[in-house]
């Protein structure tokens, strides 16, 4: 918690240090409207946040073990449409003020150089928005979605650092011109880490395909092996970024939970379990086969057992977020842990449950119950039936359920049904721990 509020008010402080300086040092903004001040300074805050956005997405160890990758991605994705609204704010403002219409034309003779490269910023963001908001309406590919994401933002950075300084106004005086120069090779570097010096690492430590197992109609399994290095240690429930390119600088990555038992041994096989949900999945994955290298980036995530400790646990999950939770119960069992383990499993119906195999038996090398709650459900079924409710949870929680440890991960509207259920049973809030995988 210490280190969390260090780094949330580092993030503060980046944010409003160019605000600071433009107030101590304003040059010959001194004597503008307020208008138009409170309009450039709404462009300087958005901007700041774009390019700390490169540091969200950086997966920068120091801050995503901390608040967790998936946190970090969520709150990406928030900070974006805040930072998209100012600089939307800035541009009204500030042409409303200031400068004329026609500047907005980056074709017109008249037009700066300054405002041209505002304008292309402008519209960069306005592509990453729309792609990402209407990705699936407009049948983006998730791969394409990534690709254009980077390269707008990129844009989107260079563009606005050139429309601040080419203007001068702020940006005229030394100390907003050195901040300026500061964040740019801040931006620069953080690139340079991700699209290279990361790339260049996972190239020396490659990772073979063992095995490539049909769970069921849409689920496959991929057991990897280090290949001439010991691979990684995990913690149950955490996940790595998975590249099927030829080459680690492939730009389509995924993020992908490991479904078997954490090892304390180096160089153990560790297997991924991935549902058919998109182009990759269902048309990349079933196809590969054993001898492929993958390029793998991880572990990442605090989405963990391991970091929680309870008199026992309460797993509930479904679709591909089945996997963590099953790794958390392999982990127990390969550990001898006798603490009491609830699995409520949610499914449309019985060859939709992935991962049963690894699941049975477990239930005798450690204190498992596993209650499948199935949506259609045959006529002989004598379990569950429908959605996760409270009705359910209170037929199966002990009397000391408050003092568990919850972990929820599964598709969007199951976690936002299950997180209030919860709650309203009187579990703490602090106990509650979820993961949700929603890059966009």
């Amino acid at each position: 918690m210490a280190r969390g509020s260090l780094w949330l008010g580092l993030y503060v402080w980046l944010v409003a240090l160019p605000l600071l300086v433009g107030a101590i040092w304003p040059g010959s903004m001194g004597g503008r409207a307020f208008e138009t001040q409170f309009g450039v300074a709404c462009g300087f805050a958005g901007l700041t946040i774009l390019i700390l956005e490169l540091a969200l997405i950086s997966e920068i160890q120091a801050v995503s073990s901390v608040f967790g990758q998936d946190a970090l991605l969520q709150f990406h994705k928030q900070m974006g449409m805040a930072g998209t609204m100012l600089l939307v704010l800035h541009a009204v403002l500030v042409m409303r003020g200031s400068y004329p219409l026609e500047w907005l034309n980056p074709f017109s003779a008249d037009s700066p150089w300054a405002m041209r490269w505002g304008v292309t910023a402008m519209v960069a963001i306005g592509l990453l928005v729309v792609l990402s908001v209407g990705r699936r309406r407009l049948g983006l590919a998730y791969e394409w979605w990534q690709f254009t994401h980077g390269l707008m933002a990129d844009v989107a950075i260079a563009g606005g650092l050139a429309h601040i300084v080419l203007f001068s106004g702020f940006s005229a005086e030394r100390p907003m011109l050195a901040v300026l120069v500061a964040y740019g090779c801040c931006a620069a570097a953080l690139r340079i880490w991700f699209k290279l010096v990361r790339p260049f690492r996972l190239w020396a430590q490659p990772w073979e395909l063992v095995r490539n197992v049909a769970e069921n109609r849409d689920t496959h399994t991929l057991v990897l092996r280090p290949v001439g290095h010991a691979g990684f240690q995990f913690e149950p429930g955490q996940f790595a970024w998975l590249n099927t390119g030829k080459t680690p600088f492939h730009w389509d990555r995924h993020p992908i939970s490991m479904s078997s038992a954490a090892s304390d041994e180096p160089g153990q096989d560790v297997a991924f379990t991935i549902k058919e949900l998109g182009d990759w999945s269902s048309q990349v994955v079933p196809k590969l086969e054993p001898g492929y290298r993958v390029w793998v980036d991880g572990p990442h995530g605090v989405f963990t057992s391991d970091r929680e400790q309870g008199p026992g646990y309460v797993l509930i999950g479904g679709g591909s977020g089945i996997c963590p939770l099953v790794s958390i119960c392999a982990t127990m069992a390969l550990r001898g842990d006798g603490r009491p383990v609830l699995l409520f499993y949610g499914a449309r119906d019985q060859s939709r449950m992935a991962l049963r195999g690894p699941l049975e038996g477990l239930d005798e090398k450690m204190n498992l119950r596993v209650i499948p709650v199935l949506e259609q459900a045959p006529a002989e079924w004598s379990g569950e039936r429908g959605y996760l409710t409270a009705d359910i949870l209170r037929r199966y929680l002990p009397a000391q359920y408050r003092r568990f440890q919850y972990f929820v991960c599964g598709p969007e509207a199951m976690m936002d049904a299950v997180e209030p259920l919860l709650v309203e049973l009187g579990v703490p809030v602090d106990r509650i721990h979820t993961e949700r995988f929603v890059v966009v």
